[in-house]
């Protein structure tokens, strides 16, 4: 499926979805507090890049469930007695196995393939690549692939290699991080989100649990291999990281308060009361509130560790990502990324802000005759986000440009060499 075809497609979908729900979304949500505007934007650059796509998605998510919520209401009975309850729950777990699961299933493996690893794919010019998405659960296995073939033409290197088999998990961190600023923006977690987030920690979590050396075409296992193999452990009962090993340190995954209050939203607030929100707890310190998360993603140069701190404060939400990368294949390594979320605003324009300092060692980068190394020590990146609401209403139409620069390094989402930063696109307010 080629890029204008994918592209034009979105956007379609995407202008359909804020007509149906223009100044309806928030008709169903229970607990909804003032809080600082976030946007559904379909977002578009010229690589159809992980960021872009991840935000489309959700947006095209977000939509389509809103639009279901309008005419597949959550209770269709009263709930006061027992035989009630046990039929709305009942009718609600019918409702999430047959309609949300096959929408979630396949929203997480388009992006995991497209816009993960066929991110990775287009960065590095790979010729005949196309995608194999099969049918969702519960119709069918689920799952996907992306296939191409290397071009002739270019010398890839390793760091490349490991980077293209951890987009597809890369990716879902990047909607998961997407998620938390809803949830710390509105000071709720929707149910339909919850699903989302949850049916990724469990792709995640299955990857890692299920990697074993001798799975050749499994994602994980083949950067792992890759990994000791440019160390110069290129035997699988020697590695210098196993399979445990890894598995291990991706426990660290469960360190985040953010799993525990999506399980209690769809298990609880959703399925036993068939409410289509809860209130996010935070702690609150002097009037800021705050949630920590850790989690673990993986880098060219091996496991990458995050403390994400959220904070909400007046009309913004800012994200401090300390970052520490794990020393088995390269030493004293990692960075500091500083996310302000309506950094600024007036009537009609807000401004968001982003920037990531690192210490990396240096990235190795093919082209055409050979492999380059670069940008050793550090490195960094910087942007900036502007919204322009077409009209002061509610919920308003809104054009988006972002604009920055990233040095050569690894960092989530973006491309491994130097790069101007050029997004567009078009939200509303959620």
């Amino acid at each position: 499926m080629s890029k204008c075809r994918v592209t034009y497609l979105l956007l379609f979908l995407f202008f359909i979805i804020v007509y149906a729900n223009t100044g309806k979304i928030d008709s169903l949500i229970q607990n909804r507090i003032a809080s600082p505007p976030t946007y559904s934007a379909a977002i578009f650059d010229t690589k159809l890049s992980m960021r872009s796509g991840t935000s489309t998605i959700l947006a095209l998510h977000n939509g389509l469930t809103r639009l279901e919520d309008r005419y597949i209401r959550p209770r269709l009975f009263s709930e006061e007695n027992l035989t009630g309850k046990a039929g709305g729950v009942a009718y609600r777990l019918s409702k999430y196995t047959l309609i949300d699961l096959p929408m979630d299933n396949f929203s997480i493996t388009f992006t995991h393939e497209y816009f993960g690893h066929g991110a990775r794919y287009r960065e590095q010019d790979w010729e005949n690549v196309h995608y194999e998405i099969k049918i969702p659960l519960p119709y069918g296995t689920g799952g996907g692939a992306a296939i191409g073939s290397p071009s002739s033409s270019r010398v890839y290197s390793d760091h490349e290699s490991l980077a293209r088999f951890s987009g597809g998990l890369e990716v879902q961190s990047l909607m998961n991080r997407e998620l938390f600023f809803r949830w710390m923006a509105r000071g709720d977690i929707y149910y339909r989100e919850a699903s989302l987030y949850l049916f990724s920690f469990m792709v995640n979590l299955v990857y890692f649990q299920t990697t074993r050396e001798d799975i050749l075409r499994h994602d994980v296992a083949q950067y792992l291999i890759l990994i000791n193999s440019h160390a110069g452990y290129s035997d699988v009962n020697n590695l210098l990281m196993n399979p445990e090993d890894l598995k291990n340190r991706n426990m660290i995954n469960l360190a985040n308060p953010f799993l525990f209050y999506a399980l209690y939203t769809q298990l609880k607030t959703y399925i036993w009361d068939g409410n289509l929100s809860s209130k996010l707890p935070m702690f609150r310190i002097k009037g800021i509130d705050y949630l920590p998360s850790f989690r673990m993603g993986l880098a060219p140069f091996g496991p990458e560790y995050h403390l994400e701190n959220y904070f909400r404060a007046k009309n913004s939400v800012f994200l401090i990502d300390l970052r520490i990368g794990d020393n088995t294949f390269y030493k004293s390594w990692g960075g500091v990324g500083l996310f302000a979320q309506n950094l600024y605003e007036n009537k009609r324009f807000s401004l968001d802000a982003k920037l990531d300092i690192w210490k990396q060692p240096e990235i190795e980068i093919g082209g055409v005759d050979s492999i380059a190394l670069k940008g050793v020590g550090l490195g960094g990146a910087f942007s900036i986000r502007g919204y322009y609401d077409f009209t002061s209403s509610q919920y308003p139409v809104s054009a988006i440009l972002e604009l920055g620069y990233k040095t050569p390094g690894f960092l989530e989402g973006y491309a491994l060499d130097s790069s101007p930063i050029i997004m567009f696109g078009i939200g509303t307010r959620m």
